[in-house]
């Protein structure tokens, strides 16, 4: 069981005596939302993320432990972090992590706990998971068919995770399913999951290929762009805008501000779709999420190199007013984003891997 010496805390009560209460950049962004990458593992190998053959994992000893992230949070909550995600690797590769989850959630400001999973575990253990309280999955689909399934993931998994969506939906989370679309892989599958998104009532949020491969065969002909994927679902299905475009309701605002996805819906009413176009349209200017990779490093970016070490302060005995402290220095200087890659043209693969920072 997690040792939360700070059970119950409402963070108001820290003795932290600095004025700066948000985590703010020099371009006027700021952080609410904070990725956790709870291990760099995983037991998939997708060819847009994992390396191939030999990995070189980070050591246990190096892997932040539950009362280690439990700290982090508690000094980031009162910096106005209120939405935190759970990723890996694979997440629920972490044992008893509805330990944690029942551990963060008691942390006053923090207003959802969600997790990023690629769905081969979540079934067996969905239940527990939203009894300690985690309130949504996304669950990484990339194929519908069991061969090209296989082939992009390196597993015969697809009937887990279709089971694990169903087994998430029957204890209640709110379920998102994430797809990436690489030209030439599975951009004849589009449609597809739109019909899935229509006739199942979730969320499909597709997204462009990102440089953050582990294998190094990210090129910009392998981005299918969002605009190409509207134009197919057009094609075929029909009319799709801008979901606030069509609605003021409060629940589709929260779920528009909390989403990275621009969302749209079609003109009967049926169906929700996202896309997250980091390529083609980079949304760096309304960025509001940080990352904690399992190690134990601030990333303030995704492409962001090497980051800010939390690990070796944490155990060196630093006390939460120094490393509130750093915390606010640390965001101050972040970057732009993929926006300034593209701008000079430095796009490459692997300019960081995914498996290793949290998705």
């Amino acid at each position: 069981m997690i040792k939360t010496h700070n059970e119950g805390l409402n963070t108001n009560e820290l003795d932290l005596p600095i004025r700066q209460t948000t985590l703010s950049d020099s371009f006027g962004r700021v952080a609410r939302k904070l990725r956790i990458s709870l291990t760099d593992r995983c037991n998939m190998r997708c060819k847009y993320c994992m390396p191939q053959g030999n990995i070189k994992w980070f050591k246990n000893e190096d892997i932040l432990t539950y009362d280690e992230i439990f700290r982090l949070v508690v000094i980031l909550a009162s910096l106005g972090i209120d939405r935190i995600r759970l990723t890996g690797g694979e997440p629920l590769l972490r044992p008893k992590l509805e330990d944690l989850v029942a551990s963060l959630k008691r942390i006053t400001p923090i207003k959802s706990i969600s997790m990023t999973t690629n769905g081969l575990l979540l079934a067996d253990k969905v239940k527990r998971l939203k009894e300690a309280g985690l309130d949504s999955v996304n669950i990484s689909l990339d194929s519908f068919k069991p061969t090209r399934f296989k082939a992009i993931t390196g597993t015969d998994g697809l009937e887990k995770v279709r089971d694990s969506i169903d087994a998430a939906v029957s204890v209640g989370l709110r379920v998102k399913i994430n797809t990436v679309i690489v030209r030439g892989w599975n951009e004849d599958e589009i449609v597809d999951f739109v019909e899935f998104a229509r006739n199942s009532g979730h969320i499909v949020r597709f997204i462009e290929f990102m440089p953050l491969d582990g294998e190094g065969i990210w090129q910009t002909n392998l981005v299918f762009s969002k605009n190409e994927m509207i134009n197919i679902i057009i094609k075929n299905i029909g009319n799709i805008v801008p979901i606030n475009a069509v609605t003021n309701s409060s629940d589709s605002m929260n779920m528009l501000n909390a989403d990275p996805a621009t969302l749209y819906c079609f003109a009967d009413g049926k169906g929700i779709v996202g896309f997250i176009p980091s390529i083609t349209e980079p949304f760096c200017n309304s960025c509001d999420r940080i990352r904690l990779t399992s190690d134990g490093k601030l990333l303030t970016c995704l492409f962001e190199k090497p980051g800010y070490d939390l690990r070796n302060i944490l155990r060196a005995g630093i006390s939460d007013h120094e490393i509130k402290k750093r915390l606010i220095a640390n965001v101050k200087k972040k970057p732009e984003g993929i926006i300034r890659i593209i701008k000079s043209n430095k796009l490459e693969p692997s300019l960081n891997m995914m498996h290793r920072i949290g998705g």
